[in-house]
């Protein structure tokens, strides 16, 4: 068990990426040694990917905050510039979504 948590542990920003099916599996590895029920399992798997998310979120929110740093400090843009790019993606990301929600809905139909 201290191997297998060890191992979670030590893969950093990899957790950040652990999708259901990955966290099952170190559930699963889990549960034989821990001898932990079908549902226990189950709500340890949910519980890395929750946990995943968080990290991931944060870790691109450093990212980013560390970007729009390094973008203003070189003079290439400028904070209003910076803030209508950010506005502009932000409004192409959503109708991204929205696009491949409609497709979506086609394709079921």
């Amino acid at each position: 068990m201290k191997k297998t948590v060890h191992k979670a542990v030590k893969t950093g920003y990899g957790l950040g990426l652990l999708t259901l099916a990955e966290a099952k599996k170190v559930a699963a590895s889990v549960k034989k040694e821990l001898k932990l029920n079908d549902a226990e399992s189950l709500k340890l798997a949910k519980e890395l990917v929750s946990n995943s998310e968080k990290a991931s979120k944060e870790v691109l929110q450093v990212a980013q905050k560390h970007f729009e740093n390094a973008l203003l400090k070189s003079g290439f843009v400028g904070k209003s510039e910076l803030k209508g790019v950010k506005r502009l993606v932000m409004r192409k990301v959503e109708l991204a979504k929205k696009k491949v929600k409609d497709r979506v809905k086609k394709m079921k139909k």
